[in-house]
């Protein structure tokens, strides 16, 4: 085997040889976000560049097996995993790949997980008893996925196009380690090994040279303050830079931001103190130095402990927040991804305005991760327990800081904040990658304009958003961009959501589509039947009597659900269920749809609804308020008009609250 590199492109790549995942390596573990996001990546490289896209590298050792070389995979199985099952779907769904003529991933003793792969290669049904979930449930994912990318307005990309440029375009680099390596060390030099400069990293000392020296100070502080997205991000200044920015002593409660004219005095350094490192820094800008020596330029001395940080976990990262914010600045088009972060930047940072263009997108950029904090939701850990968030930071009387809701009672789980927790939550869960979550550009640029909003003006326009996503978007006969439904002309506002919209304008076929219905469709229908249990139960009817108490609807939190079951099965256990060729239409009808877990779905998906309901009844929690619904209809089981009539009824009843 030569031991140079190699790139080589995914056709190439799985035209002959063999990989082997070893035994010491993590069993596949990539879900929906993951999945989604090489799928778009690969989509938006297409659209934007249409040149040869380098997906990453694999580290493989030569191994040889009954006289056979094999490559044990040492590090890139899941980017490997993923791409099989995606070669798979490929193959089996749309396209013929005649090269394509034989699975070339085994793994080493988990003879589940190669019996899936294989199953998936051939196109049976992989046994439930000897399956590996996680990559049955990935095939389903990558289904989903491509197909709803693919006919994304934005994209519009037929198959043939997108399989051409994965197999020719898509590149991997194949690099050996030599047949003598103690695999061992390798192991701990690999887990060693340095954190590579990050592009946020170049952007920033780009902004930094652009701007006088009085100024580069305080745009630093700034950026390194907003940088750690888990922690508030008052906790990123001194006490005095805190005072000048939000407020001085406890009547402001650091609830209030200091206006652009007093940002950069607010923040500017004394000149004997412009040679005086600050303390955690280093006082150097160029992008050699710091690419050559790795600084990082830190904030100032705080009183945080560390303890902040661990408490919340962000929803996006620091990248990507960059383009939300320059969208907003900019009112452009910017693309929401991070791949393309740089040079999206450049255009700006070229113009003849550019020192005022980053003086702005300094103060934008404080502006931006303060509202964030208040506004948006983080996964929050405490006292035990793991859930969303909606707090603000709270400076008491006594000189204490704490955590207290955004809006209502400080510290209710039942009120408007509990509501508007619930509506940002919805949205989170339906839009899984990082990259092009439109919706977080559209809350900011709403709390950007409305920055003191009340908590029932923003629940009135979530919900006025999520119906716009709904009708001008995802059952829309000409789906709209999510930029013009944004920031176009009928943008999206507290007062008004599809105005311009009539009943001409809705294809509500689109509801009647099986696993092809979005994923936001259900999570606003259950946000919608949530809040309808705790104010008038209207929907919680079957045959005009109110159906069931059940405390778990209440309690109902949005989760990471990614899979459309089909509540009477596809291919029932029992094959004499089997709904007949006539009546197929029921089973991909809106009624007989709800959005669970994949791992639910793996388990019972041929379950018949009577043990479905055994099963889901004695659970903690409850995956969908839409099936708990349906768990309550008497005749699902059967063949026959009442079965049918009871699909026919929920689903309408479901299709009348969304369109309420």
């Amino acid at each position: 085997m030569s031991q140079n590199p190699k790139h080589y492109t995914v056709r190439e790549f799985f035209s002959s040889d063999q990989y082997i995942i070893p035994i010491y390596q993590r069993n596949y573990a990539w879900g929906e976000g993951e999945i989604t996001q090489l799928i778009q990546d690969i989509v938006d490289y297409k659209k934007s560049y249409n040149t040869f896209y380098y997906i990453g590298t694999l580290v493989v050792w030569e191994r040889k097996l009954d006289g056979t070389v094999i490559y044990e995979t040492i590090d890139g199985q899941q980017r490997l995993t993923t791409l099989s099952i995606l070669l798979s779907l490929i193959n089996k769904e749309y396209l013929e790949l005649k090269w394509f003529s034989q699975p070339r991933l085994k793994f080493d003793s988990r003879t589940h997980s190669t019996a899936t792969l294989d199953a998936l290669f051939y196109g049976y049904e992989p046994d439930d008893n000897h399956c590996n979930t996680a990559i049955k449930d990935g095939y389903k994912t990558a289904k989903r996925a491509l197909e709803r990318i693919l006919n994304e307005k934005e994209f519009n990309l037929s198959i043939e196009e997108f399989t051409t440029f994965l197999l020719d375009k898509v590149t991997i680099l194949r690099v050996p380690v030599p047949t003598d390596t103690d695999l061992n060390h390798y192991f701990e030099i690999m887990n060693s090994r340095g954190e590579q400069l990050e592009k946020h990293e170049v952007l920033k000392a780009k902004c930094l040279e652009v701007l006088d020296e009085s100024d580069r100070y305080a745009f630093n502080t700034v950026w390194e303050a907003c940088a750690n997205m888990e922690k508030y991000v008052q906790y990123g200044f001194t006490t005095d830079e805190r005072d000048l920015l939000f407020g001085k002593g406890t009547e402001t409660k650091w609830d209030e931001l200091t206006d652009e004219r007093n940002f950069y005095a607010s923040l500017r350094v004394k000149p004997e103190e412009k040679s005086k490192p600050k303390e955690g820094s280093q006082n150097m800008f160029s992008i050699q130095d710091i690419v050559d020596n790795k600084i990082v330029i830190g904030a100032g001395n705080t009183s945080d402990t560390g303890e902040e940080s661990e408490r919340f976990n962000t929803i996006i990262n620091f990248s990507n927040f960059l383009l939300h914010i320059l969208r907003i600045q900019t009112g452009e088009n910017i693309a929401l991804d991070d791949k393309r972060l740089i040079p999206q930047f450049e255009q700006y940072l070229k113009a003849d305005n550019k020192k005022e263009f980053v003086r702005t997108f300094g103060y934008n950029l404080l502006k931006g991760k303060y509202l964030f904090d208040k506004y948006i939701i983080k996964r929050e850990y405490t006292k035990g327990k793991d859930q969303w968030s909606l707090k603000k930071l709270k400076l008491g009387d006594s000189g204490s800081v704490s955590y207290v809701n955004t809006f209502g009672a400080e510290d209710s789980n039942d009120d408007i904040n509990r509501e508007n927790l619930m509506l940002l939550s919805m949205f989170h869960v339906s839009t899984p990658t990082l990259v092009y979550k439109h919706w977080l550009n559209a809350v900011l640029k709403f709390v950007f304009l409305n920055p003191k909003t009340e908590g029932e003006t923003y629940r009135t326009y979530l919900e006025n958003l999520a119906k716009a996503f709904l009708v001008r978007r995802y059952i829309a006969n000409e789906p709209e961009d999510f930029f013009t439904l944004i920031y176009g002309e009928t943008a999206v506002d507290a007062d008004s959501c599809f105005d311009h919209i009539t009943d001409d304008c809705i294809d509500f076929s689109k509801l009647d589509s099986g696993t092809a219905v979005e994923n936001f469709i259900f999570n606003y229908l259950d946000y919608l039947l949530w809040k309808d249990y705790r104010r008038d139960k209207k929907y919680f009817r079957i045959n005009g009597d109110f159906a069931f108490d059940d405390n778990r609807v209440r309690d109902f939190e949005f989760s990471f659900r990614s899979s459309v079951e089909h509540y009477y099965p596809q291919n029932p256990i029992d094959s004499a269920m089997k709904l007949k060729d006539k009546d197929q239409m029921w089973l991909d009808n809106f009624g007989n749809l709800c959005l669970i877990s994949s791992s639910k779905n793996s388990r019972l998906s041929n379950f018949m609804p009577s043990a479905k309901k055994d099963h889901y009844r004695s659970s903690q929690k409850i995956d969908s308020i839409k099936q708990r619904i349906m768990m309550e209809y008497e005749y699902w089981d059967t063949n026959g008009d009442n079965q049918f009539n009871e699909i026919k009824d929920h689903g309408e009843r479901m299709k009348e609250i969304l369109m309420s």
